[in-house]
């Protein structure tokens, strides 16, 4: 009986260990792989809501004649969505600088995430160490502005 449980044949502990080291490899790399994506799509979440932002600053002051301070502002005159977050998915907050004409929407993002070239002119992104400022600016939307008309095309009677 000895001499068949010695003939069996199994896995030695050097097979064993080297199964159980590819699996963790893969595992680490699918892990990291999806976090990235994680990472990703929420900056580009950011931008989305970035630009979001800046329609309504540009709504805001069509009607109002004047840039909102915060994001409390567009929630409360019905711009935003009064449950919106005052905070980006990496915990940094949305800064509205409104200028004559224009008006930019800014927040800090990790470094590296998004570029100019992933996002288009419209995005800028400033290095600032370990993380980027990224921002994007709109100018006012309304009729009353840039309003250009010639002499001859006014009717008269």
């Amino acid at each position: 009986m000895d001499g068949d449980v010695l003939g069996k044949r199994g896995f030695s502990l050097i097979e064993l260990s080297l199964v159980l080291a590819v699996t963790v490899i893969l595992l680490a790399v699918t892990l990291y792989s999806a976090r990235e994506i994680k990472r990703v799509a929420s900056a580009e979440r950011v931008i989305k809501e970035l630009s979001s932002i800046a329609a309504a600053s540009t709504r805001f002051y069509s009607e109002k004649g004047s840039w909102p301070d915060t994001l409390l502002d567009l929630r409360t005159s019905g711009y935003l969505v009064p449950g919106s977050s005052d905070l980006n998915p990496f915990g940094n907050a949305y800064v509205i600088t409104g200028r004559d004409q224009a008006v930019s929407i800014s927040c800090v993002l990790p470094k590296g995430l998004i570029t100019t070239r992933s996002m288009g002119s419209g995005v800028v992104v400033v290095n600032q160490g370990s993380n980027d400022l990224v921002s994007v600016t709109k100018p006012v939307e309304s009729g009353i502005w840039k309003l250009k008309y010639e002499k001859k095309y006014i009717y008269h009677q």
